[in-house]
Parts: C-alpha cells; sequence; structure tokens
C-alpha cells in the first residue's frame, strides 16, 4: 500500500514539474497574446484610456490585434484587476501570471479530488498534464483556471450559500459564460445560492459602476458584448484599423520582440461557430445549450439530497458552458479536468456512461485530429453525464 502511495505521489509531483517546465518555456518563448491583451488594457486603464479601443496609435498595443478595437472581451472591472499586473514590465508580469495559472491548476485539481469524495488529487494532476488544452491556455496566458477554482469553490460551497454565490457571482464578472452553471443550479434546487449570487452581481455591477464609470459599463453592454458574441477578438473588414499605424508600430513588449505563438494548435471549441462561423446568430447558441441542458438537467433533476449525484450534474455544466458558447475555446476546456477524478471514482457502478465520457474527454485531450473534435469530445462528455446520472445506481461515490 504504501508502495502505491509513493508511486502515485511521484507521478503527480513529476506531472506539476512537466507542466512547471512548460509553463517556463512559454514565458521566455512566446507572446502569451491573451495574457498580453490583459496587461495593455491594464495599462490602458492606469492611463485613463479606453481599454476597448485599440490604443495602438499611443504606442499600446498588444502585438496581435489588427482592428479598431483591442482583444479585451471582458467587462471593464477586469481591467482594473490586471492594473497591479500592467505596473510590472511585460516579461515579469507574464511570468508572475503564468506561475499563478499553475498554482490555480493544482488548487483546481485539489478542490475536484475532494469534491469526488475523497478522491486523490494525483488523477487530475497526471491528467493535466496529458492535456493538451491545459499547455494551450498557459501558452496563451488564458484565466480560465483562475474562473475555474471559483466555480469549483460554488460547488463545494453550495451549503453556504453566501459564499458560494459570491463565488458564483465572480466567476460570470470574470467570465460571463460560466452562467451556464445557473440553470443547473436551479435543478439542483440551490435556490438561495443563485439569489445571493445575483444580489453579489449586482454588488459587483456596482462596484463597476464606481471605478468603471458608467459610460465604460454602456459602453460594454451596448457595444463590446454584442460584438464578441458576433465575432470574437475579430470584426468585420470595415473594423479593421488603418494598415499604415499597424505597419509604424513597435512589436517589442517593454523592449522585447516574442513569437506571436509557441503552439500551432487549433483553438476552436465553439458549437455556435462550428455551427455559423462568419457570425453566430442566436440560435446557434442558445439551442444547443437549451438542448444539452435540458438533458443534463433531466437526468440530474433527483440530484438534490445526494452529494455526489448533484456535484456531477454541476461538474458536468462545465464543458457545457464551454462548449455552446459563441466566446468558446480550447483554453476553457481546462473546465473539463474536474471530471477526471469524479469518474475514477464511480467507473465501476456505470462503466458505459464513463467510457462516453473518457471518449469524449480523450477527444478534447488530445492534439488536434479533427476540425470539430473539441466540440465532439465536449459534447461526448456531456451526453456521458447525462448517461451517468440517469443510472439507478449512481455514478459517483
Amino acid at each position: 500500500m504504501r508502495v502505491r502511495v509513493r508511486l502515485a505521489a511521484a507521478f503527480a509531483v513529476l506531472a506539476v514539474l512537466v507542466v512547471a517546465a512548460a509553463a517556463s518555456w512559454f514565458v521566455v518563448s512566446s507572446l502569451q497574446q491573451d495574457f498580453a491583451a490583459y496587461w495593455v488594457a491594464g495599462r490602458a486603464a492606469r492611463r485613463g484610456l479606453d481599454p476597448y479601443v485599440n490604443q495602438v496609435a499611443v504606442g499600446l498595443w498588444d502585438g496581435v490585434a489588427l482592428f479598431r478595437h483591442s482583444r479585451f472581451l471582458y467587462p471593464p472591472l477586469l481591467a482594473d484587476f490586471f492594473r497591479p499586473l500592467a505596473a510590472l514590465p511585460y516579461g515579469l508580469a507574464k511570468a508572475v501570471f503564468t506561475a499563478l495559472a499553475v498554482t490555480a491548476w493544482i488548487g483546481a485539481a485539489v478542490q475536484a479530488g475532494r469534491l469526488a469524495g475523497g478522491a486523490s488529487a494525483i488523477s487530475a494532476l497526471c491528467a493535466g498534464a496529458l492535456f493538451a488544452p491545459l499547455y494551450l491556455h498557459l501558452e496563451r496566458g488564458q484565466i480560465d483556471l483562475f474562473v475555474l477554482v471559483l466555480l469549483l469553490a460554488t460547488i463545494a460551497w453550495r451549503e453556504r450559500p453566501l459564499r458560494g454565490g459570491v463565488a458564483m457571482a465572480t466567476a460570470v464578472l470574470c467570465k460571463p459564460a460560466a452562467i451556464g452553471l445557473l440553470p443547473l443550479l436551479l435543478v439542483a434546487r440551490r435556490f438561495r445560492l443563485c439569489a445571493l449570487a445575483a444580489a453579489a452581481g449586482a454588488g459587483w455591477l456596482l462596484v463597476t459602476l464606481l471605478f468603471a464609470g458608467p459610460a465604460r459599463t454602456r459602453e460594454y453592454v451596448r457595444e463590446v458584448a454584442p460584438r464578441v458574441v458576433r465575432y470574437g477578438e475579430g470584426g468585420t473588414e470595415a473594423m479593421l484599423l488603418d494598415a499604415s499605424l499597424i505597419a509604424a508600430a513597435d512589436p517589442r513588449m517593454d523592449g522585447r520582440t516574442y513569437p506571436e505563438s509557441a503552439l500551432d494548435l487549433d483553438a476552436r471549441a465553439s458549437l455556435p461557430r462550428l455551427l455559423a462561423p462568419q457570425e453566430p446568430r442566436l440560435w446557434a447558441f442558445v439551442l444547443p445549450y437549451a438542448v444539452l441542458a435540458a438533458g443534463l438537467g433531466w437526468a440530474g433533476r433527483r440530484a438534490r439530497g445526494h452529494a455526489q449525484r448533484e456535484v456531477l450534474l454541476l461538474a458536468g455544466a462545465l464543458p457545457l458552458c464551454v462548449v455552446a458558447s459563441p466566446t468558446g475555446w480550447a483554453m476553457g476546456c481546462v473546465w473539463a479536468l474536474p471530471l477526471v477524478p469524479l469518474g475514477l471514482s464511480g467507473w465501476h457502478k456505470r462503466p458505459a456512461a464513463w467510457a462516453i465520457v473518457g471518449a469524449g474527454w480523450l477527444l478534447v485531450a488530445l492534439p488536434d485530429l479533427l476540425v470539430a473534435q473539441r466540440v465532439l469530445g465536449l459534447i461526448a462528455i456531456v451526453v456521458g453525464v447525462c448517461a451517468a446520472l440517469a443510472s439507478r445506481e449512481g455514478s459517483v461515490g
């Protein structure tokens, strides 16, 4: 028994070392282009400039944005959150951010292990080291791991509605697609948590109005959010910036030029953009989410009162939030990692259902094979979770 424990611990340490080494390489060999957009937005906020406008004309450029609008897609308060990092030189700032992201991954693995009914977090760590989207997440410098910690905290604190509500509202503030978890919390009859999440969301709105101001908040609601839903970080030809400004721009970040990308992987993981690639319509993301969420909700309708079923219902909603979002990318697939310890703890009770989850998880985890592999993988994960929840014996714990 001791040999097993030591061997498992050795694998976990090896997994952390592999991911940390890859993250360190990304810091020195990649622009980490999504973090570049955050850092530039933070600098714009520090200088009183609009973070949603491409400020290349005043020397603030993330090295990637080609449109009149910037690549910063989040609520305006997030630009203020990045002010402390924006005060640092770019190389140091992204090193700090990447180290925090690796720490968030480890924290999420520990949380997932606890939610699986005492199952070890080692499985989640080892699975992460074999998970291509995790490396793409770190290479791009995304925030999904931080949001995952908040979402897992929401699930863990479902018996403590105030804490859970604040965690849920903060997750939605950082990543609006996380709101897809809310209907499944209602299915689980966590009404107080949902009400307090709404109240906390109103509180964040007030904070946003105080710090970012009414004008910036209106800009995000009326202009930025609709554009992001339709085009992501892109846009139409009419939205392109004057090519002469880009040609004259300094591509260096604090005196150093980084390669735009260190990994050549397809980042797509959105069913709406697969169905309507040019410009997703309302039906393209409402209909897929409604169908998959309805199936998940029906299968988990008796989850309340059965802790492990409820955890599975809510954890199964996380990959649904990614695949049904018009802004779903491979980096967000890290939200599927908590299903690893849950699956290992419930495999013996419903192997057929978990085989579907495992097949989908492999499609998500492997490097590019098919054009739509991550979309198919995420859908398979949700379908498999539905099958596990619908089983009489239960599927976990």
